[in-house]
């Protein structure tokens, strides 16, 4: 290479100082493992590709161990050589950029294509209220007085005129002139009672549903039935019904008597005489009685048919004050037993007229 004098003798040594000083590249191996074993402090190599814990790039000596330099660069952005760097090379896939936000993209991503904030969906999600909902644009526009609940406008027209607190009525169908609904025309028409038609209104007002069922429940027949044409049935709701008894004197009958029937298949333990449960009671002994309850009443009496097939018993116990012939009866086990109880004054009496075969 030609001398340039403009050089200076200290120039040029400080020039031979520094080349001297240079680290010295000493060689390109293919991986980490492939430097050398025994270089020189200040030696530089290029490891041209990586191994595990190793990148690829430029290492130098320290004197003891070959501390990495940095990565050589091979691409940017896929690009190489000489390269320049626009807008167009910025990756525009991921969420997050230099000249956005992942929160600006994912509002930009709700936006309706085309939007129009205007339309009948968008307006309705708002709350908002179309003008094609409503029957009267113009009449609502113009409204400029409230006609909320407790509010007076005022109305004129062709039968209406004056406030809400104060509205005159014209000539209406259907409408009563000077109308007042309380008057007995009205009151009848509806169903409803006017005072002036009750006898004694006070006692009217007094009577409560308790009192009818007091006086129902003592009703005798001589009050119930209020004429000939009376029936039994008609009794029904003055106080006659299936718990509640009707006294007369004298009852003539022309027709027959049924007589309630009691069947009870599975009799063992405890037995109670109810004569509720009919007067004539079918029973079936399937284990031993050993309890007999006596719940009749002066006068009533019950008849028992009892089917001991299974060979029990009936301890009757002081249930029974008095037996026909001086003692309960045996039962067969055969046939049906016929025991015939009746209750007089506080002593109840019983009787088997026999066995039905």
């Amino acid at each position: 290479m030609a001398y340039n004098s403009s050089h200076t003798g200290a120039v040029v040594d400080a020039a031979v100082t520094k080349t001297t000083n240079m680290p010295a590249f000493v060689a390109e191996v293919n991986n980490y493992a492939s430097l050398s074993g025994s270089p020189s402090t200040g030696d530089v190599a290029l490891v041209k590709a990586a191994s595990t814990g190793y990148s690829a790039g430029f290492y130098r000596y320290s004197g003891s161990a070959w501390v990495f330099m940095g990565s050589a660069v091979i691409t940017v952005n896929t690009q190489t050589g000489a390269v320049v760097l626009d807008a167009d090379d910025i990756d525009d896939g991921s969420t997050t950029h230099k000249f956005t936000s992942s929160g600006d993209i994912t509002k930009l991503s709700n936006i309706e294509e085309n939007a129009d904030v205007t339309n009948t969906t968008n307006v309705t999600l708002a709350g908002a209220l179309m003008d094609s909902e409503l029957t009267s644009i113009a009449d609502v526009k113009a409204l400029d007085q409230s006609v909320v609940s407790g509010a007076a406008p005022t109305f004129t027209g062709t039968n209406f005129s004056g406030t809400a607190a104060s509205l005159t009525v014209g000539a209406t169908t259907g409408v009563e002139a000077g109308a007042d609904v309380t008057d007995t025309a009205n009151v009848t028409s509806a169903g409803a009672l006017m005072d002036s038609e009750v006898t004694n209104l006070a006692q009217v007002k007094a009577f409560s549903s308790a009192d009818y069922a007091t006086a129902a429940q003592g009703a005798t027949a001589d009050s119930a039935l209020q004429s000939e044409s009376d029936t039994l049935d008609s009794v029904t709701g003055r106080g006659a019904t299936t718990t509640n008894g009707v006294t007369v004197g004298s009852i003539d009958i022309n027709g027959e008597i049924i007589e309630k029937v009691y069947t009870n298949a599975s009799v063992t333990g405890s037995f109670t005489l109810e004569a509720a449960n009919g007067t004539i009671q079918n029973i079936t002994l399937t284990g031993n009685v050993t309890t007999v309850t006596d719940s009749l009443a002066d006068g009533e009496a019950i008849t028992l048919v009892v089917d001991d097939g299974s060979a029990k018993t009936i301890t009757w116990g002081t249930s029974v004050d008095k037996w026909v012939g001086g003692s309960a009866p045996t039962l067969d086990t055969t046939n049906k037993n016929i025991i015939v109880l009746w209750k007089v004054g506080s002593d109840l009496y019983g009787m088997t007229p026999g066995v039905a075969s």
